[in-house]
């Protein structure tokens, strides 16, 4: 009985949309179309019989009535034709289609296009007043490997604005003196200064590639070894010697901790040789280890620039300077060079200024001295008064001016004692110990 009335039900729903779809099923009027037939007379819902909308008061706006447009316009829905599912089938092509043309672009207010303003470059002048030229009085120049040129980085730097001195450089970064074949640093030294003479100071760096064995003949002498010293020793002196013979005042700048221990140990050994060497010589020995080391006395990558801030000083390799350390190595280096241009600036003499002529008017001085009256002389000639006592001279000072000539510079010191009281007295450093002394705590053997 149940399956009878479920098929009569559905026979019955295929019958109705065989028929035709009621006007329940026709797709909505936008409302703003003229469909034939819909608002005929004894039409159930016709357009013109709706009430107004109330929305609490009178309306303020009124829609624009829209143009009624012939059937099958572009707002026209597709009609229900009663076959099957009336509202999925392809509704005919609208009669008219408005194409978009073309819109002038509209005027503010009327008001003309504003034009574009384009920046007239200013015109140059043809002939450009040029500085005047200073001609240099000071030549520095520095010799070295690629840590000395990291130095004049850092001094080109600091003497950036000074026209007076000219800093040139006469660097090889992979040199050195233990490979005089490769670069014989003396005899570069005696070309360079038979070519320029106008050298007047000179700043020396090397070592950084001097941690090799030594060939002398067949022989290979290994690094820091005791035939080794005496061989970089006499190459040393060379290179010194080559600044004494022609007295250019010099200064040796000596090498910075690095970030292999092992290689950091093997400097302190070299800086001590160019020490010795370079006091001995006269000449002037700058040490910046102290600079480059944290509170433990170990390499360290950062730490406080020249203006006390923290920042990085060596690159990424640990050998060479950044920026700031360049500039912070210069610095301990320029310290010594200002003293070396104070020494060889001459003494002026400051004498009063004479008067023009007769004819200039005389000086307030001179106005009141003629107005006193003049003192009375002495009956006898006046003898300086003797002091009680005279000045305490040293019995075991040094003669630092032989012959009574005076000297511009510090007081020379015996040649076997000069690096160490200069290391002890000045700098503060212990001498070294040695076996058997009292300073000597090292186990016995």
């Amino acid at each position: 009985m149940r399956l009878r009335s479920l098929a009569g039900l559905l026979l019955t729903f295929a019958l109705v949309l065989a028929a035709g779809a009621p006007a329940s099923f026709a797709q909505y009027d936008p409302g703003g179309v003229y469909i034939p037939g819909r608002d005929a007379p004894g039409s159930r819902s016709r357009r013109s019989e709706r009430p107004a909308p109330y929305y609490g008061g009178p309306s303020r706006y009124q829609p624009a009535p829209r143009p009624v447009q012939p059937y099958g316009g572009r707002y026209q829905p597709a009609p229900s034709t009663g076959f099957f599912f009336p509202w999925f089938q392809r509704g005919p092509e609208p009669a008219y289609a408005p194409s978009p043309g073309y819109r002038p672009a509209r005027r503010r207010g009327g008001a003309e296009p504003r034009e574009v303003r384009r920046r007239v470059p200013r015109a140059t002048p043809s002939a450009e007043k040029e500085e005047p030229t200073v001609e240099p009085s000071t030549f520095l120049v520095v010799f070295g490997d690629s840590l000395a040129e990291k130095v004049a980085d850092g001094l080109d730097e600091v003497y950036e604005e000074n026209l007076d001195l000219d800093i040139e450089r006469k660097v090889r970064g992979d040199s050195g003196l233990v490979r005089a074949e490769h670069y014989d640093w003396p005899k570069a030294l005696q070309e360079y200064f038979g070519s320029n003479p106008k050298i007047t100071f000179a700043i020396v760096m090397l070592g950084a590639n001097d941690r090799q064995a030594i060939r002398e003949g067949e022989v290979s002498h290994d690094p820091l070894s005791d035939r080794w010293r005496e061989i970089y020793r006499d190459r040393v002196d060379a290179i010194v010697r080559a600044f004494t013979e022609r007295k250019v005042p010099f200064i040796w700048v000596g090498l910075p901790p690095m970030k292999n221990d092992k290689l950091s140990t093997d400097f302190i050994a070299l800086n001590e040789i160019y020490r010795d060497r370079v006091q001995r010589a006269g000449g002037v020995y700058v040490d910046i280890w102290e600079a480059f080391v944290n509170d433990e006395n170990h390499y360290s990558p950062v730490g406080p620039d020249i203006a006390g801030q923290v920042v990085r000083l060596r690159s990424n390799d640990g050998v060479h300077f950044t920026r700031a350390g360049s500039r912070k190595a210069a610095h301990f280096v320029d310290v010594q060079f200002k003293r070396l241009l104070e020494a060889r600036a001459p003494a002026v003499a400051v004498t009063p200024p004479a008067d023009a002529g007769a004819g200039a008017t005389p000086s307030v001085e001179r106005v009141i001295n003629a107005a006193l009256p003049a003192l009375p002389e002495p009956p006898g000639p006046s003898l300086a008064p003797r002091p009680i006592a005279g000045p305490v001279l040293p019995l075991t000072r040094v003669d630092v001016s032989p012959g009574g000539t005076l000297t511009s510079g510090a007081p020379r010191l015996q040649p076997d004692t000069a690096h160490v009281v200069e290391r002890a007295l000045r700098d503060g450093v212990a001498p070294s110990p040695r076996s058997g002394r009292a300073d000597d705590f090292s186990w016995p053997r």
